[in-house]
């Protein structure tokens, strides 16, 4: 009876202990992504208040990332801007991002969220399972344990971003 006992948590800290390590390698490559969509996007100038202002990407919402987003975007710099993370509870706190991405936890009311956001030039980014109808410009999907995204253009041309071809092409649905 003991040693069934004690072969029960052994198994079960194992499984814990790999989930985990496997929802942190998923928003590892998450956070990799959100930094590298800056490359291939370009941004209206009223995106930013200032010209030193620097580049915001907001976490809507329980923090999925850890610090994996910290971790990626450390001492980088986006045309010249330095880039801040800012983990944000509600849409009205979202003044200034340029990059929001609304967590799971939040996913439920993001078509809430969009309609009250009326800030110019951002990039919204989540993982809901019906980005089109939500608004949302980017949305991350998992196929064959592989982190995939779709774009939608009809939303990104609402907020004046312009994707390049190279980032386009990896999509993996385009709504034009």
């Amino acid at each position: 009876m003991f040693l069934r006992l004690m072969m029960m948590i052994v198994l079960a800290a194992g499984i814990a202990l790999r989930l985990p390590a496997q929802q942190l390698d998923e928003y590892h490559v998450k956070a990799a992504f959100l930094y590298n969509f800056t490359k291939f996007i370009d941004w209206p100038t009223e995106a930013f208040a200032t010209p030193g202002e620097p580049f915001t990407i907001c976490v809507l919402g329980e923090d999925p990332f850890g610090r994996s987003l910290d971790d990626v975007v450390a001492g980088r710099v986006i045309a010249g801007r330095p880039v801040v993370i800012r983990r944000v509870s509600d849409a009205g706190q979202t003044g200034g991002c340029q990059i929001l991405f609304v967590t799971p936890s939040s996913s439920k009311r993001v078509v809430s969220i969009l309609a009250t956001f009326k800030h110019p030039g951002v990039l919204t980014v989540g993982e809901s399972g019906n980005s089109r109808s939500e608004g949302l410009i980017i949305n991350f999907t998992l196929k064959g344990g592989k982190v995939r995204f779709e774009i939608d253009l009809v939303a990104a041309a609402d907020e004046k971003l312009r994707f390049n071809s190279r980032l386009l092409s990896l999509a993996t649905v385009v709504r034009r």
